[in-house]
C-alpha cells in the first residue's frame, strides 16, 4: 500500500516469450504453415538427392521419382547458380547503395532535432542570457498570454499585484 502504482496497466510480454498467449487460431496456422515448409524443403531435397542417387545408378522405384529429372537439368541449374548468386548480390549492392543514398538527400527532420539551450530559452520565453540562472533554479515563474502560450518565464517571484 505504500508503493504507488503506475498509472498505466502493465504490458503482456511478448508473444514471442510466452506463445500460449497467442489464439489458438493464430497457433495453428502457424504450425501447418512451419510443417508445410518443411515438407516443401524436404521434398526438394528428396528430388535433388534421388536424381543424384539414379545417376550413379542407384535403382528407387518409379514411385519415388516419377518426373524425368536427368543430370542434364541439374547440370543447367548448376551453370545458373553464379549468375543467380550475381544477381542477388547485385540487388543487396543496389538496396545498400539506395538506403546510403536516401539519407544523403533526405532532409534532416526538424521536429527530432536536438534541442539547444537557444531553441530551449525561446521555447520557454526566457532571455538567452538568463538561460544559466533558469537551469540552476529550482522553481521557475511562469507567465502565460491571453491564448494559453507562454509569454514570460523568470526566476523571480512576481510581485504582489501580479498573478502568478
Amino acid at each position: 500500500m505504500d508503493e504507488s502504482r503506475p498509472g498505466h496497466p502493465t504490458r503482456l510480454p511478448l508473444i514471442i516469450e510466452r506463445p500460449d498467449l497467442a489464439h489458438p487460431v493464430r497457433r495453428t496456422v502457424g504450425l501447418v504453415l512451419t510443417l508445410l515448409a518443411w515438407g516443401v524443403w524436404f521434398g526438394l531435397w528428396f528430388v535433388l538427392l534421388a536424381t543424384i542417387g539414379r545417376s550413379l545408378g542407384f535403382d528407387f522405384p518409379l514411385i519415388l521419382l516419377p518426373t524425368a529429372v536427368s543430370r542434364e537439368s541439374l547440370r543447367i541449374l548448376i551453370y545458373l547458380l553464379p549468375y543467380a548468386i550475381a544477381t542477388a548480390v547485385a540487388v543487396l549492392a543496389l538496396a545498400y547503395a539506395l538506403e546510403r543514398l536516401k539519407r544523403r538527400w533526405a532532409r534532416p527532420d526538424e521536429r527530432w532535432r536536438p534541442v539547444g539551450l537557444e531553441r530551449l530559452a525561446h521555447d520557454a520565453a526566457l532571455d538567452p542570457a538568463n538561460i544559466a540562472r533558469w537551469q540552476q533554479a529550482q522553481i521557475l515563474y511562469v507567465e502565460h498570454g491571453p491564448g494559453g502560450h507562454v509569454s514570460n518565464a523568470s526566476t523571480v517571484p512576481p510581485g504582489p499585484g501580479q498573478a502568478a
